[in-house]
């Protein structure tokens, strides 16, 4: 008897207790067998039926059969990117041409982030970067299962809807059959018939639509791991500018007086194209430049941490909405300077404290000043930010004076998938979200806008009691 197993549910002595159940198919692929070795452990401690392959050459004759060993089909492919002779973009290719059906994950190392995103634009519904952890190795499996799941949901509710559309068809035949003596009986079927039709499109087009969710869902989810990754990648050399500067700043305080001795005894000489005398007021301050810029690259690459992970939100937090507001500022620096030359900020002095999540209502300020960036038709347009206190209520309000939302489209922005930006790359999922975590504080968003005239957007959250 285990621990976790209570009497009554032990198995009968002398009978093997009933297994788990297999959780799918999975083909893995490297050519570095102790990378193979390591993620086929992995995979059947997790219940995955695995099978291996050194070469995607090797993985297509699995997937084909050879002689009478027949083919195999798989749920999920995990295969490396970089290998000899046929690499994983080409692998994946062939591979997904004899089973369409076939999720693919991809893995990189450090530095073929571009390989990876090429991957997910040719069909990859995922990206693991080396080395990973059991449970990285997990969530994507796991989610590469539930794509499997949801594409057969799918295929199988096609199936049942085109199945329907073969009885419709039959039964029309039959009605045309009886035209000529039940003519009264026929007009009624026609309604019917056209009421049928009414909903099997509008059955259609929501199953498109969901299906359209699903994915915009997925690559949000994508692009926050890639969006990570990158962020790691910029960090690693960052850190060496840090840690060197502070050197570079003794090096020139020791030879400093070296160099004055020397233009006292010989006169004065060029530094870089300089006269020493200009070029000892610059190197301080070439130095203190070189610091402050690391300093300010750090904290970017912390905001876009934070503003990226993704993990179960704690709602328990007390934090300070002008911190918010000044770290999706830098978060976003480079977009609002390139949108307006008149960004104002006022931010009230002594807020109450929120309670809530600092990473989420950040993601609600960016969310509000990326839409007034994109809402501007020049960069003589001006942003406003600004936080006050009202009976209550610490309220972060952007105003932009851009193009303006039509008053038919204004009921509708915070609804999931609405977008006015749709062949310009908008999702409709930014206010959607925003508007959610609103809910979570207890808050609300409320838009006022006139075409022509900008837009007044207040993110509204309860002073914590």
């Amino acid at each position: 008897m285990t621990p976790h197993q209570p009497p009554d549910q032990q198995p009968p002595p002398g009978r093997p207790s009933k297994a788990a159940p297999k959780r799918g198919q999975l083909l893995v692929v490297d050519d570095e067998p102790f990378v193979l070795q390591l993620i086929s452990i992995q995979a059947k401690k997790l219940r995955y039926q695995v099978c291996t392959a050194t070469s995607g050459r090797e993985a297509l004759e699995i997937i084909n059969g050879t002689g009478a060993t027949p083919g195999r089909r798989f749920d999920l492919l995990l295969t490396d990117i970089l290998m000899p002779g046929m690499d994983g973009l080409t692998f994946m290719a062939e591979a997904r041409r004899r089973q369409p059906d076939l999720e693919v994950i991809v893995i990189s190392g450090q530095h073929e982030i571009k390989t990876a995103v090429e991957a997910m634009r040719l069909g990859a519904s995922n990206y693991l970067q080396k080395p990973f952890s059991r449970q990285e190795l997990e969530i994507a499996l796991d989610k590469g299962m539930e794509q499997v799941r949801l594409q057969r949901e799918l295929r199988e509710s096609q199936e049942k809807l085109a199945s329907s559309t073969r009885k419709l068809d039959e039964y029309r035949r039959h009605l045309e059959q009886l035209v000529e003596e039940r003519t009264a009986e026929l007009a009624a079927a026609n309604r019917k018939l056209r009421a049928d039709i009414r909903a099997r499109k509008l059955a259609e087009k929501e199953a498109e639509e969901r299906r359209r969710q699903l994915i915009e869902a997925d690559k949000m989810a994508s692009l926050g791991i890639l969006v990570a990754g990158v962020a790691h990648e910029i960090n690693n050399p960052n850190n060496f500018i840090a840690m060197n500067a502070p050197i570079l700043r003794r090096i020139w305080l020791d030879i400093k007086p070296i160099l004055q001795d020397y233009r006292r005894t010989h006169g004065e000489f060029q530094m870089s194209g300089l006269p020493y005398s200009k070029m000892a007021e610059h190197v301080p301050e070439l130095l203190e430049g070189i610091a402050s810029g690391a300093e300010r690259i750090t904290k970017i690459v912390r905001n876009l941490n934070d503003y990226a992970r993704q993990s179960a939100a704690n709602m328990n937090q007390l934090f300070d909405l002008n911190q918010v507001v000044q770290a999706a500022l830098t978060l976003l620096a480079s977009p609002l300077k390139q949108a307006t030359h008149h960004l104002e900020v006022d931010l009230a002095e002594s807020l109450p404290p929120v309670r809530g999540n600092f990473q989420r209502a950040e993601q609600v300020a960016v969310n509000l000043l990326q839409n007034a960036c994109q809402a501007l038709a020049a960069p003589t347009a001006a942003i406003q930010v600004q936080t006050t206190n009202e009976d209550g209520l610490i309220i972060l309000q952007v105003r932009d004076q851009g193009r303006g939302i039509p008053t038919r489209d204004l009921k509708r922005i915070q609804d999931p998938f609405f977008t006015t930006r749709r062949d310009s790359g908008g999702t409709g999922l930014g206010l959607s979200i925003s508007a959610g975590i609103m809910e979570e504080h207890g808050g609300r968003l409320v838009f006022s806008s006139q075409p022509g005239q900008g837009t007044t957007a207040r993110a509204l959250f309860p002073a914590a009691s």
